[in-house]
Parts: C-alpha cells; sequence; structure tokens
C-alpha cells in the first residue's frame, strides 16, 4: 500500500494493483498533455496535466 497526498481529499491509499496500473506506459504518457494548453507559459503555477486529473 501506498499513500498518496491530496489537497481536497486527504490521504488515498493505493493499492498494489493500482500502482502497477498507475506505472503502466499508457497511464505515464499522460504526464505529456497538458490540461490547460499554452497557458503554462504565461502562468507558471498552471501546471495541471491529463495525469494529475486522472489521478
Amino acid at each position: 500500500m501506498k499513500v498518496i497526498r491530496d489537497a481536497i481529499h486527504g490521504n488515498i491509499e493505493i493499492s498494489e494493483e493500482e500502482i502497477g496500473i498507475i506505472d503502466s506506459i499508457e497511464v505515464q504518457r499522460l504526464r505529456r498533455i497538458r490540461q490547460l494548453g499554452m497557458a503554462y507559459l504565461v502562468y507558471p503555477g498552471a501546471n495541471h496535466t491529463r495525469f494529475e486529473h486522472s489521478l
């Protein structure tokens, strides 16, 4: 079991099966897809990816 800290939902426990899914190539590719397009260039704090939203 691992624990992910979320600002809204608090601590979330992740099982070994879920860790395997999160570590898969398909899910890790979501780290490169930006949720807000090019807004991160204007607003450096606007770093939202599809990976963050999928968790």
